[in-house]
């Protein structure tokens, strides 16, 4: 009987012993491991260039000097401007290079004594306009065209529109997502090159885009000769990413 619970009693000795061993080796080695590991933070950039994909202008119209100082304007002479803007409106509409054109003529006013005249008109129109660069000269065409009906009309002068380069939104959506990818691909080269440099096992914990932005570096100029116009010049423009990436080795 003795040697019965003489036994029982080295069984539990070695099992709280064992249990003893592995609290050791989880509360102190496991501690010991994860003081080991190395929390790297970092942000990485990178860019890429673009060039402008289409070119935008703003065709201005305004009263000419006989509608500044006109006093009375009659019906007919208000229905001939706005037959001027109806074949503007037709011949834009089937271009497709402008949108707006709508127009406005409103009197302007002199006050004396408590009295108020009509001194003259004022016009107001535009209309916004988008191409691509091998659309040139059909713009060219739709530019002369609508001198062309303007120089019908005494009462409308036209602008020649400044054009301006610009990057489409698919363009810069589309490079924007090569970036996020390139991003990446930095990322794990990095993971790679500090698992070697501090002869770890390193892994990529996380990955956050932070900012994406394009930096316009355009210089602008152009020329124009009877509302004839040249292309721009301009330079690429940049469009950056940058993400901010963390690491753990061990």
């Amino acid at each position: 009987m003795l040697a019965f619970f003489k036994g029982l009693g080295i069984g539990f000795l070695c099992l709280f012993l064992f249990v003893l061993g592995v609290v050791f080796n989880v509360e102190f080695l496991g501690k010991n491991n994860t003081n080991d590991a190395l929390k790297i933070t970092r942000d990485i950039e990178l860019s890429q260039n673009l060039k402008p994909d289409i070119f935008r202008a703003n065709i201005e119209f305004w009263a000419s000097d006989i509608l500044n100082s006109k006093i009375n304007l009659s019906d007919n002479e208000k229905s001939f401007i706005s037959d001027t803007f109806g074949k503007i409106l037709e011949l834009t509409k089937n271009e497709k290079f402008c949108s707006g054109g709508a127009f406005s003529i409103e009197p302007n006013f002199s006050y004396a004594n408590g009295a108020q005249n009509v001194v003259g008109y004022r016009l107001n129109s535009n209309l916004s306009c988008e191409f691509k660069a091998d659309e040139l000269n059909a713009f060219n065409k739709l530019l002369s065209d609508i001198n062309t009906i303007v120089s019908n009309n005494e009462f409308v002068k036209v602008s020649v529109p400044a054009l301006m380069p610009e990057i489409s939104k698919n363009i810069l959506d589309e490079n924007k997502e090569k970036l996020y990818n390139m991003l990446l691909i930095k990322a794990n080269e990095l993971k790679d090159k500090y698992s070697k440099d501090l002869n770890k096992q390193c892994v990529l914990k996380s990955f956050n885009i932070i900012s994406s932005n394009i930096t316009p570096r355009s210089v602008l100029s152009s020329s124009a000769n009877d509302l004839k116009l040249s292309l721009p010049i301009s330079s690429d423009e940049e469009q950056k990413a940058k993400a901010r990436v963390e690491f753990i080795c061990k």
